[in-house]
């Protein structure tokens, strides 16, 4: 009789251990997998974002040199100097943007000249300058040309 109490127990041990080490197998593969997942999800956003950082190493800055325009003011006394570069996409877009300065300052001169003080001494003025600029620009210049543009230098008077 004890023979076969030790008998079943060592069946039931060994069933016992078998589906452990099943259940960890099982474990092991699910992990593993999803490991692979997220290393193969990084793989591919890096080699995006590695895509990405080669582009903006590729892109290059313009200087314009410092623009003065009269504001709308009833005195007429009043005046903003401003100072643009321009982030364009590549040595492409640098030639096209220096072949077209004389209409891009133009355009610039319009805008500007059509501000009042109160419109360029309020808190946020700059960044609405910059996008109603890199607008504008777009929109005469191929879009993909112009990535941004900074105001490297604002007075007003």
């Amino acid at each position: 009789m004890a023979e076969e109490v030790r008998s079943e127990e060592k069946k039931g041990g060994k069933k016992k251990l078998l589906i452990f080490f099943l259940l960890g197998l099982l474990i092991i593969a699910v992990s593993g997998t999803g490991v692979l997942l997220m290393l193969g999800k990084k793989g591919s956003d890096g080699e995006v974002k590695g895509k990405k950082a080669k582009k903006n190493q590729q892109t290059l800055f313009i200087d314009f040199d410092p623009i003065i325009v009269n504001l709308l003011d009833p005195s007429g006394k009043r005046y903003l100097q401003i100072k643009l570069s321009l982030e364009v996409a590549d040595k492409k877009a640098e030639q096209e943007i220096k072949r077209k300065e004389p209409k891009i300052r133009d355009r610039i001169l319009t805008i500007l000249s059509g501000k009042t003080v109160e419109e360029v001494i309020i808190p946020d003025a700059k960044e609405k300058i910059k996008a109603e600029i890199l607008r504008k620009l777009k929109e005469d210049i191929d879009e993909e040309m112009i990535i941004n543009v900074y105001i490297t230098q604002f007075i007003v008077e």
